[in-house]
């Protein structure tokens, strides 16, 4: 077999071009299915702070998941593509790949599979949760005096666990330098 003869200029051009094209598509989609996801939450926080009403807010919710999952689902194999499109870029243009190579690791995409893994997950445990507090909660709401809520209960719980997770991230940060 002989080997294909070495990509033209042009070509090159083209298949730089593409790879950001495709990253282009695959930020633009986090941001779009971002600002989804955030407005359906502020909704249902607003509404749920009016009227907690279960049977409003479980299709709400379940609809919610669904576009959580969906937008998984499609970020993942488009994440999949440009780690492709970015592999034949280093595979094709010797200044790419020279300066992959200088950096260390990764594909240059190293952002992709958090972005396209951890984000819309977290969506999806958000309305998770929220479905399962719906579920637990029922119509009942605390009285206003009361100092200790399961709301605050949780509050104060997620806010420990974004605080341990914010240490965490500084000492992955400090490992990576």
């Amino acid at each position: 077999m002989s080997e294909s003869p070495p990509p033209t200029p042009d070509e090159l051009n083209r298949l730089w071009q593409h790879g950001l094209h495709e990253e282009r598509l695959f930020h633009d989609r986090l941001n779009y299915f971002s600002a989804l996801e955030i407005g359906l939450l502020s909704i249902c926080g607003i509404l749920y702070n009016k009227e907690p009403a279960v049977g409003f807010f479980l299709p709400l919710t379940a609809v919610a998941l669904l576009f959580s999952v969906l937008w998984l689902v499609i970020q993942t194999r488009h994440w999949r593509y440009c780690e492709l499109v970015h592999e034949r870029i280093a595979e094709l243009v010797p200044e790419y790949r020279a300066t992959i190579a200088r950096f260390g690791r990764g594909t240059g995409l190293s952002l992709g599979k958090p972005l396209a893994l951890a984000v819309p997950a977290l969506f999806a445990g958000t309305w998770v949760a929220f479905l399962g507090w719906l579920l637990v909660r029922g119509e009942t709401a605390p009285r206003a005096e009361a100092v200790l809520t399961p709301e605050r209960v949780a509050i104060g719980v997620l806010a420990g666990l974004v605080v341990y997770l914010l240490i965490r991230l500084r000492r992955v940060e400090r490992r990576l330098k």
